[in-house]
């Protein structure tokens, strides 16, 4: 399964913030001056979120390490309710792929 542009976008700024708000701290743990923290916070924030994001995406069309899913080659329309997941799942057991 592919992740969703928004699910990586998401993904990159909620793990930049983190790494941001220490090199914030890191660099004035050294200099002392918050306005140079912030602006180093700032950039290094933008810069790497546009980083991880491309990694990501390269990434995710590599198809190298990923296991592949049986049906993947399946084209689905629409969300299986719940009620359609039982019934597959229960004719993949009658058919011996499940326990």
């Amino acid at each position: 399964m592919n992740e969703s542009h928004k699910r990586s976008v998401i993904k990159s700024v909620s793990y930049r913030l983190i790494g941001s708000l220490a090199t914030m701290l890191i660099v004035f743990a050294f200099t002392r001056k918050f306005a140079l923290s912030l602006g180093v916070g700032i950039f290094e924030l933008l810069a790497k979120i546009a980083c991880f994001y491309i990694h990501e995406r390269i990434w995710s069309r590599i198809k190298w390490g990923k296991l592949e899913h049986p049906l993947e080659d399946l084209n689905i329309n629409k969300e299986l309710s719940e009620e359609d997941k039982e019934k597959v799942k229960s004719q993949l057991k009658n058919m011996g792929y499940m326990d």
